[in-house]
């Protein structure tokens, strides 16, 4: 059984998904699996692909069988079929450094973690030959986000850790850290099935279920900041409305059915905590409608939101009212 399995969702990445395969296949820890999942890509990428099988002893290549539009499911295809110890997230437009697999190894064995979480990561503009060259290394941008110099083990206090989480002192992309497969098995996470931030949740539920949770100073990953990804395609008002109305609904509904599971949030006293989450995550996805309020009419957003909430608001009232709230204060 391999040791680590690396899962590389990929759709229409026929320009970086070879840079992606070989930074792997040149990783000094060789006790790993690729598990890549296409998921109906329109372009090469598949091909390119399996044209580089021959680079590694243990490759699975698969096909979803339709386009999901969401990384989400290739990523749950590939848990389900992982055999590895611990479990990597590589997006497959973005790098790894030629020791990333090693260090994060030994740390997990040393500190025997449910969850590693690297704040520093390579950040690097896409489009010129000196992608590999010279970048620079960036510290997460958000607010509270803390400079750790060492292996530090996070608190063991639930209240505190959804504290810090509210306040931003954690990222939630997965491809920053490193899973402990029996863990994430174990206690059944997956990824939302939603567009956007569908590792909102996932992230969020690690934190809150792992039994040790340990930052790392080790800087391994290299994003690329690409025009063309996920996060920064073109939308029209609608589009936008449309999807990250759904997303916010969506996860929200995913967010409180684990919560409602969980003893901790039971009790009256961690009630505000279950409000602060969910704040928290709808007022992150709120920031992609300020754009939409400044370029377009507010009785056409209004419309367009009204639209796309009729078939929900009998079943979200409350929501859909703190949704216009929310838009109007911002």
């Amino acid at each position: 059984m391999p040791k680590i399995s690396v899962i590389i969702p990929t759709y229409n990445t026929e320009k970086y998904i070879s840079q992606c395969l070989e930074s792997v296949a040149a990783q000094s820890f060789r006790d790993f699996e690729i598990i890549l999942i296409d998921d109906c890509s329109t372009d090469n990428s598949f091909k390119i692909a399996e044209s580089m099988k021959n680079k590694f002893k243990n490759f699975q290549l698969l096909k979803m069988k339709k386009n999901n539009g969401s990384p989400a499911y290739p990523r749950n295809k590939g848990l389900k079929i992982a055999k590895g110890d611990y479990i990597f997230f590589l997006d497959s437009d973005d790098l790894l450094i030629d020791t990333a697999l090693e260090e994060v190894f030994e740390i997990a064995e040393k500190t025997q973690a449910d969850v590693l979480h690297a704040n520093q990561f390579i950040i690097a503009t896409d489009g010129s030959e000196e992608f590999l060259k010279d970048t620079p290394v960036g510290l997460d941008s958000w607010e509270n986000f803390p400079n750790v110099k060492k292996i530090s083990p996070v608190t063991d206090n639930l209240a505190d850790r959804l504290k810090m989480f509210c306040k931003k002192n954690f990222t939630w992309s997965c491809w920053n850290k490193f899973f402990r497969r029996d863990f994430l098995i174990k206690n059944k996470i997956e990824f939302a099935n939603i567009p956007y931030s569908e590792d909102f949740s996932f992230c969020f539920k690690s934190l809150f279920l792992a039994k040790k949770y340990v930052r790392i100073p080790n800087i391994f990953y290299m994003y690329r900041n690409r025009i063309g990804s996920i996060q920064h395609r073109t939308l029209t008002a609608e589009q936008i409305i449309k999807i990250y109305l759904n997303v916010i609904i969506e996860g929200t509904k995913v967010l409180d059915g684990f919560m409602n599971s969980q003893k901790f949030f039971q009790s009256e006293e961690n009630f505000q905590y279950r409000y602060n989450v969910l704040d928290f995550f709808i007022n992150e996805h709120l920031e992609y409608f300020e754009e939409i309020y400044k370029k377009y009419p507010a009785h056409l957003i209004d419309v367009l939101n009204r639209e796309n909430l009729t078939s929900i608001f009998g079943q979200n009232a409350a929501l859909i009212s703190y949704l216009f709230n929310c838009a109007n204060r911002r």
